[in-house]
């Protein structure tokens, strides 16, 4: 009976260690809306050996849009907005992202105007498509 009680209380315990413990946001700044968007260029980031600059012009094209990747000097002229990423990794048994903002921004201005950022504090069992997938429909929502 000890060992059946302790065992409720452990995974109890657990439970509420683990509970929260991921967080989804997505926040337009400045008021500014993607809506009538139609044409995207997502920069490619050197540090990237997950290919999440082609996973994030896929989840675009997806949703009916234009998207193009590559370095920054090879952005067409005809481009409306400019994304970039920044990701956060934790090995597990296993490769896990734990952190992943896009922002989005017009091509002559530095500042975002809108971003989507999900943080782990304990990695999730989820493909990183599943995360990405969700920021790009939050990040065009808003």
């Amino acid at each position: 009976m000890k060992s059946l009680l302790t065992r409720v209380l452990l995974a109890a315990a657990l439970a509420l260690l683990l509970g929260g413990c991921a967080s989804f946001d997505a926040s337009v700044e400045g008021g500014q809306s993607l809506k009538g968007v139609q044409r995207f260029f997502v920069v490619s980031n050197l540090n990237d050996n997950r290919a999440l600059d082609h996973q994030i012009a896929k989840a675009l094209r997806a949703r009916g849009l234009t998207a193009e990747v590559g370095p920054l000097t090879m952005m067409p002229d005809d481009t409306q907005a400019v994304v970039t990423f920044q990701d956060h990794w934790a090995w597990d048994f296993g490769e896990h992202l734990v952190f992943l903002r896009i922002s989005v921004r017009k091509p002559s201005q530095e500042q975002a105007y809108a971003s989507a950022t999900f943080s782990a504090r304990v990695p999730l069992r989820e493909p990183a498509t599943v995360t990405l997938n969700r920021l790009v429909g939050a990040l065009l929502a808003k």
